[in-house]
């Protein structure tokens, strides 16, 4: 997409105050787009808004909803509809990971909350946006033709598989399904729309903020330099660049899609490898 697209464009997003998704409202800002930030009650909300202002965005609005109720999550979308025609850029980007798999005994509940909001609530939200997601582009051939993008964040466990981390794996899984099906969809509606799914390596976000977490980082990075985490700030760019390109799956950093290459071929290595980093071992 060029620059002059994305000027007065609606941009939606969940999961607006967290690390990936605050970096991510900055680096789109400057394209002047109308910004809506959707997230639960957070004073970062409100200091992003104003940031956001500053960079160039031509209004931002701050929403607040919580993903595991869903008249919340149809209440923010009727307020969007109240003030614009369409949305142009919906972001689903919010989401939680968890340390639950069926070895470990994880709970039913929690596995079900990881789902709930990972999951379930990203389609509560297309369903609220789909009425006026999309921007008219008609042709001759195509009259009711829309334009518009649709992104998702997901993650390299749900290309993989993590131990201990099933019902996260899972949800990031269905996430790419998801998003692989909906592009056919609209392809077979003729819809110039983009559908644009990224798939990031571990990142230095507030998600690894538990001490079981922690300890999971250690042997993590332990592996080398191969295994350094990325930065939010990498993965909104890769993001960006995709929205600019017209592009479907991104990883970040870029060499990781190798990992899903891999993992076809051979199952062993990246599984093994994987059990390493689990028990710690140098």
């Amino acid at each position: 997409m060029k620059k002059s697209w994305y000027k007065g464009k609606v941009f939606v997003i969940t999961g607006a105050s967290g690390d990936i998704g605050s970096e991510v409202c900055r680096l789109f800002a400057p394209l002047n787009l109308r910004m809506y930030l959707l997230d639960l009650p957070n004073p970062n909300l409100d200091d992003l808004a104003k940031e956001l202002v500053a960079l160039g965005a031509e209004s931002v609005k701050v929403l607040h909803m919580d993903l595991l109720n869903k008249d919340q999550i149809n209440d923010a979308f009727n307020k969007i509809k109240s003030q614009e025609k369409f949305i142009d850029i919906l972001f689903n980007n919010a989401g939680i990971g968890s340390r639950c798999s069926i070895t470990n005994e994880g709970s039913f509940e929690e596995y079900r909350k990881v789902m709930a909001i990972n999951v379930d609530a990203m389609w509560i939200v297309l369903q609220a946006a789909m009425p006026f997601f999309g921007r008219s582009d008609p042709s001759k051939k195509y009259p009711n033709r829309k334009e518009g993008q649709l992104i998702f964040s997901s993650s390299a466990a749900g290309k993989t598989g993590v131990p201990y981390m099933a019902a996260y794996a899972m949800s990031k899984s269905a996430i790419i399904a998801l998003a692989d099906s909906i592009r056919l969809e609209f392809k077979m509606q003729n819809h110039k729309i983009d559908v644009i799914t990224s798939v990031a390596a571990p990142a230095n976000t507030k998600f690894y903020n538990t001490p079981e977490m922690v300890d999971w980082i250690k042997n993590y990075e332990s592996r080398g330099f191969l295994f350094k985490f990325v930065e939010a700030k990498d993965i909104a760019k890769r993001i960006l660049k995709a929205s600019r390109k017209h592009k479907k799956e991104i990883y970040t950093p870029r060499w990781w899609w190798l990992l899903g290459f891999l993992f076809v071929f051979s199952h062993n290595l990246i599984g093994n490898l994987l059990i390493k980093i689990e028990k710690g071992k140098k």
